[in-house]
């Protein structure tokens, strides 16, 4: 439930993205390149490519996100995690002050690492693609599709900055513990609506 939060926040800052790189081809008016699909006639502006600000937004929050460890703070900080215990540090320490199982801490790590290294990965790749395909079909120059890419880059990385002040990370708690708090009220109203249903047919029999 805690990562909707958080996809929320990115949804909001793609579409943000999106706007941003709309009304900057408003402005700067480039056509795009003559394509094989085009309406004889119609001219249509593609600076700067709105697919590859997209694409590098996503990629580089994601990328922060995972590198700067914001996965760990949604998951020990909102409330609808609360429910998830954790082994104690007593529990996993022996008299000594160290851990009874030394090899936890190597997996966790190469874990982390492999976790990392993918997300990394499979966001630029996705990436890479989107903005190579712009081109590769003749929807952009190379120039409108580097100049989307730049942007969105920057965006995500202003977007994910924000992720960290601790005014949004606190709206971020509040919005969290609202949707948690109404999830809860309706398992309990669909429970009470089972009961109630289950005592009208003990009536009727």
């Amino acid at each position: 439930f805690y990562r909707d939060v958080v996809a929320a926040y990115l949804l909001v800052g793609s579409l943000f993205s999106t706007l941003v790189s709309s009304i900057l081809k408003r402005l700067v008016r480039q056509p795009r390149p003559s394509r094989y699909d085009s309406a004889e006639g119609e001219i249509e502006y593609g600076m700067p490519s709105n697919h590859s600000c997209f694409a590098w937004f996503c990629a580089a929050f994601l990328i922060l996100y995972v590198v700067r460890r914001g996965a760990v703070w949604a998951a020990t900080s909102l409330p609808s995690r609360s429910t998830c215990s954790l082994i104690s540090t007593d529990e996993s320490m022996n008299g000594n002050g160290t851990t009874s199982f030394p090899s936890f801490a190597t997996l966790a790590r190469i874990w982390h690492y492999l976790h990392t290294g993918f997300a990394i990965g499979i966001s630029l790749f996705i990436a890479v693609g989107c903005a190579y395909s712009r081109v590769y079909l003749g929807y952009h120059t190379a120039m409108q599709v580097w100049a989307g890419s730049i942007i969105g880059t920057l965006l995500g990385t202003i977007w994910y900055g924000l992720f960290e002040t601790e005014a949004v990370r606190q709206w971020l708690i509040s919005l969290d513990r609202t949707l948690n708090e109404l999830e809860r009220a309706r398992k309990v109203m669909m429970l009470l609506c089972l009961e109630e249903s289950k005592n009208n047919g003990m009536k009727k029999d």
